[in-house]
């Protein structure tokens, strides 16, 4: 489950970025700079979740 993980840690970044970005804690030059690689791991999500293959189960 490869791809679970990838996804794992891509969604898990994006969250620290909003919390930066939430908390002031950069200026406009890296906030610009986060705000476009939160943009990049989102779309690399998006993919990963375009191209997966399997059947959707359903846990109890």
């Amino acid at each position: 489950m490869a791809n679970d993980r990838e996804i794992h840690d891509r969604l898990s970044r994006v969250e620290e970025i909003i919390e930066q970005l939430d908390a002031d804690e950069c200026g406009l030059d890296e906030g610009t700079r986060l705000h476009e690689e939160g943009r990049e791991l989102l779309a690399e999500v998006r993919e990963i979740l375009d191209n997966g293959r399997g059947d959707v189960v359903e846990f109890e």
